[in-house]
């Protein structure tokens, strides 16, 4: 398995990177809509700090248009990315959301990426049914299975079952029945599941997409330092379990 680290929310990209490198196998990149219109004139400094670094691509969820789609994956290939993630359209249909992907999978075809498609949190497309009929209706999309999405709609081990084969990365992070993308405290917690991860089979990327704590019923975001400190906690309780 390889770890990876979720780059573009919580500090300047470079800084970000060059963490993920000191820490991680691999990063995961998401652009903010706010940097995709400067990002001309700050790409080749990431370039430079991602140097032979292995990254994959996020599709920000508020980037819906699909000339803005292909703008955004055309930069994260150009980083290296070959694998690029995308949330389906919640305000879409199944048929439309299909004909969107299918189109959209056309596009990353002629240029060897791969398409992976989200669980998310709230429905429409929270569920293995619905993932598992928009998969079917996409044939060369594959799943980034979203662990903490599913669990908090009791659909783990429903993906896990019907879907184990069309998973082609993970996103990891803790949750409550109503918060999720929360750093893991405990130790055992995590350790059950990534065994439940290897039970399938799996052996591929997992990015740890941890951005925030919980404090009584609040989520509370953290900014770059903290964050910085609490992966390299959590980086210590994957290594010790």
């Amino acid at each position: 398995m390889k770890f990876g680290y979720m780059s573009g929310f919580r500090s300047d990209l470079c800084s970000e990177i060059e963490f993920a490198k000191k820490h991680f196998d691999f990063t995961e990149i998401t652009i903010q809509p706010e940097l995709l219109k400067t990002i001309s004139g700050v790409f080749p400094n990431i370039k430079k700090a991602l140097s032979g670094f292995e990254v994959l691509g996020h599709i920000h969820w508020e980037i819906i248009r699909y000339d803005d789609i292909l703008k955004n994956a055309d930069i994260l290939r150009s980083l290296g990315a070959k694998k690029i993630t995308i949330h389906p359209f919640q305000k879409l249909s199944l048929e439309e959301n299909a004909k969107i992907f299918n189109k959209i999978s056309d596009a990353f075809q002629s240029s060897k990426t791969e398409l992976l498609i989200e669980n998310v949190s709230s429905q429409p497309f929270s569920s293995e049914k619905d993932l598992s009929e928009l998969l079917k209706k996409v044939p060369e999309a594959r799943l980034t299975l979203d662990i903490g999405h599913a669990n908090r709609n009791l659909e783990l081990d429903k993906f896990i079952k019907n879907l184990a084969q069309k998973i082609g990365h993970i996103h990891l992070h803790d949750n409550t029945k109503n918060l999720d993308h929360v750093f893991y405290n405990k130790k055992e917690e995590l350790k059950s599941i990534l065994s439940k991860i290897r039970s399938f089979g799996y052996d591929g990327t997992i990015l740890f997409e941890t951005f925030s704590i919980i404090k009584g019923d609040k989520n509370i975001s953290q900014e770059f330092p903290e964050i910085k400190k609490l992966h390299i906690e959590q980086l210590k309780k994957l290594s010790n379990g």
